[in-house]
């Protein structure tokens, strides 16, 4: 196969930039020239350091109310698209893969100006905003679910692929899960996100105080909080005679995975696509404010495969959540049978599909073209995008 020259577009936040990082990773140990770009948000994840080129955006959210603040965010969009041309037209790219987001709208739609292939890759069981307006732009559209709401079939083709996850999680999907043997430690991991969940240092821990003694003996939790939420939980575990650690973030998290018994987490598409893989029984509290209620829609697949439980956030009691963190961690089948069905929902080759995928879509690639009178349509499309779609 000839050398490729392709563009990675991700917004800039964890669950669009990791699994571009992932894609990267593969293609550059291809001998592909890799090249992503992303918004200034992105600076935080130091993408440099995983040996890939990166050019940031200036492009403001266009989810704005006020009138003034959504000009001001569509001439933004603008701007970045003539910059994001420049970039890709200096590149020379044969393909452009959109991760979703906002900003990955200028450099998506300065492509289809220069009629070069693109694949969306959706992370989210329901198609994002940003994928939708660009979806009947794109050459092909990648998913991580199989029934992903929003998604035309008709009108495009689309693939599952799965959603690429970072490499070091993917060794510890050969470690099974732990055992759940009568009086050995049970270790059980509560996390909520890079920013950590407000809701989960409050529920868990009374949860978690609810549970029978000999139940509560033999736990080891590690809990991701809010540094506001930190003394509240440390107060309630001591009180109920817990061992456990709390941070604001854990950097072990693939350690971490292995070891856990039981994860109680939101699900987020990068959260559920790791648990997965891995193959640790989960219970999910999605964020109840996720646009379109897409956390929730993501648990669907391995809630109904029986390796996860979902529970709503604005019904749940202690009593109802420490109700199911018993049942699980008391009944060795009930354990054991969720471990599998988790590990089984996981796609574990989702960085070689979507590679391949990606291939498939640069062999449709002819020589960029330069602005064409495609330009108004789409300058028309962002304006209404801004005042609709965001």
């Amino acid at each position: 196969m000839s050398r490729k020259k392709i563009i990675l577009v991700a917004g800039g936040t964890g669950g669009h930039v990791f699994p571009a990082i992932s894609l990267a990773k593969r293609l550059k140990g291809m001998g592909h020239d890799v090249l992503i770009i992303t918004d200034l948000r992105g600076k935080k994840f130091e993408i440099e350091k995983n040996g890939v080129s990166v050019e940031y955006i200036n492009v403001t959210n266009p989810s704005q109310k006020n009138v003034i603040l959504k000009m001001i965010a569509f001439f933004s969009l603008i701007k970045s698209t003539i910059s994001s041309w420049k970039i890709i037209f200096d590149f020379r790219a044969d393909v452009i893969v959109g991760f979703g987001g906002y900003p990955s709208l200028p450099p998506l739609v300065a492509s289809h100006w220069m009629r070069i292939p693109s694949i969306l890759h959706e992370q989210n069981a329901v198609l994002g905003r940003a994928n939708s307006w660009l979806m009947k732009r794109a050459t092909f559209i990648a998913k991580s679910f199989e029934n992903t709401s929003g998604l035309n079939d008709k009108k495009i083709a689309s693939f599952l692929t799965g959603n690429p996850i970072r490499p070091e999680f993917l060794s510890s999907r050969e470690i099974l899960a732990p055992t759940l043997a009568a009086s050995q430690e049970i270790n059980l991991l509560i996390v909520g996100g890079s920013l950590g969940a407000r809701f989960l240092s409050k529920a868990v821990p009374s949860a978690i105080a609810l549970l029978n003694k000999q139940l509560r003996e033999r736990l080891v939790i590690k809990q991701q909080c809010r540094e506001e939420d930190i003394q509240h939980v440390n107060r309630v575990y001591k009180k109920a005679g817990i061992k456990f650690e709390l941070k604001t973030f854990f950097h072990q998290m693939p350690e971490l995975l292995q070891e856990a018994h039981l994860v109680i987490s939101r699900s987020g598409a990068s959260t559920v696509a790791e648990l997965a893989v891995v193959g640790r029984p989960a219970i999910f509290i999605p964020y109840p404010f996720a646009l379109d209620n897409h956390q929730q829609k993501n648990t669907i697949d391995m809630v109904k495969a029986g390796g996860a439980w979902c529970c709503d956030e604005t019904n749940l009691t202690p009593e109802a959540l420490a109700n199911v963190i018993s049942r699980v961690l008391t009944d060795e089948n009930i354990y054991n049978t969720a471990a599998i069905a988790a590990r089984n929902c996981g796609v574990p080759d989702a960085v070689e599909r979507l590679s391949n995928l990606v291939f498939r879509a640069a062999s449709r690639s002819s020589e960029a073209k330069t602005l064409s009178s495609a330009m108004l349509v789409n300058a028309l499309g962002l304006l209404l995008f801004c005042e609709y779609g965001g």
